[in-house]
């Protein structure tokens, strides 16, 4: 059975197919259109092009292989994709201004539940929103912004992902962006990329052998411009995540929960270039490793580590840096440079076969180390 549905400037559109084999073709051109689609069966095909302003698309298919196809172009649009089955692939483009996904309440935009699921975004233009969740295993959610005050779901995630082997990919390009993204279960992967100011990107990892920025281990979180804000969770077994930022007034945080967890040992766990910015590594566990590296003025780099076989690496080139590491446990290591003017350094360890190497080239330097066995 094949059903195909066109409307040019029509006032409201459904399509409803049963069937094995469905497909459903909806156009729209004009002013307050509606639009929605249900598909039940086999290999089913929804292709909606909206084109105008206050438009509004929803398409719901219930089977496997199913395809979907949202285009919207114009102003305050908004849109829902329901797909539940497996090997579904949803692919929605947004241009235009004030575009949302998941309506005013801030639902999910996108919602996939099965496995093998591809879900890709794409909003341009200003004030867009949009979030993604996908409940089971091998899936992969990809959201890309580019524009102004663009946020990937404040309700809540930008993209959600529940299950194994998942991949998560966020891309914001523009001003004040704000990104999130969720992860819980085993082998999953998550980089944020934000281009721009005032950008913020969260990400929260539940389960074991999580990474943040893929196998090659470049930065989970990526920023890039002025005012960032990064934050970083792991609770977990064998989790590995790093931030990069590049510009000032750049924040970076990164909390692991867990035994043999690394902050990034391809590149760092931290780093930073620029002014004026912060960064913070706690972990809790075994097996612990933590690397920060700052270059530019008037940088903090603070490492907190609980357990014992932990090791500790900070570096720090400018002015008027700080560093602070507190390891609590047995055979810690900690290692700290700077090189510049008024930096301060100071290294706490208690337990038992701690070493602390600290050298600072400069004027105006401090350093306290304190051990205790």
């Amino acid at each position: 059975m094949k059903k195909v549905i066109l409307s040019v400037a029509a006032l409201f559109v459904g399509a409803l197919a049963f069937a094995q084999f469905n497909q459903s073709v909806v156009l729209q051109q004009g002013n307050s259109n509606l639009s929605s689609v249900t598909q039940v069966g086999l290999s089913n095909l929804s292709d909606v092009f909206q084109n105008g302003n206050n438009n509004d698309g929803t398409v719901q298919q219930n089977g496997t292989t199913n395809i979907s196809d949202l285009d919207q172009i114009g102003n305050g649009n908004d849109y829902l994709t329901t797909q539940n089955g497996t090997s579904n692939n949803s692919n929605v483009d947004q241009i235009g201004d004030g575009n949302q996904g998941g309506g005013a309440s801030l639902i999910w935009g996108t919602r996939q539940i099965g496995v093998n699921n591809l879900s890709t975004t794409l909003s341009v233009g200003n004030q867009n929103n949009t979030g993604t969740s996908q409940e089971g295993n091998s899936n992969i959610a990809s959201i890309d912004q580019l524009g102004n005050l663009n946020v990937a779901n404040g309700g809540n995630f930008g993209i959600r992902q529940i299950g194994n082997t998942n991949n998560a990919l966020i891309q914001q390009y523009g001003n004040s962006n704000f990104a999130t993204t969720f992860q819980t279960g085993v082998d999953n992967q998550f980089i944020t990329t934000q281009t721009g100011n005032n950008n913020s990107g969260t990400s929260v990892q539940t389960g074991d052998r999580n990474l943040g920025g893929g196998p090659s281990l470049i930065w989970g979180i990526r920023q890039n411009g002025d005012n960032n804000i990064a934050t970083s969770s792991s609770i977990g077994n064998d989790n590995n995540s790093g931030t990069g930022q590049f510009g000032d007034f750049n924040q970076a945080s990164i909390t692991q929960l867990g035994d043999r967890n690394m902050a990034n040992g391809i590149f760092f766990g931290n780093y930073q270039v620029g002014d004026l910015n912060i960064a913070a590594i706690s972990q809790d566990g075994d097996d612990n490793y933590a690397h920060n590296n700052q270059q530019g003025n008037s940088n903090n780099a603070s490492t907190s580590q609980i357990g014992f076989f932990n090791d500790s690496e900070t570096f720090q080139l400018g002015d008027s840096n700080g560093s602070v590491v507190l390891q609590n446990g047995t055979t810690n290591f900690s290692r700290v440079f700077q090189t510049g003017n008024s930096n301060l350094s100071s290294v706490s360890q208690s337990g038992l076969s701690h070493n602390s190497l600290v050298t600072q080239n400069g004027n105006g330097n401090g350093s306290v180390v304190t051990q205790s066995n």
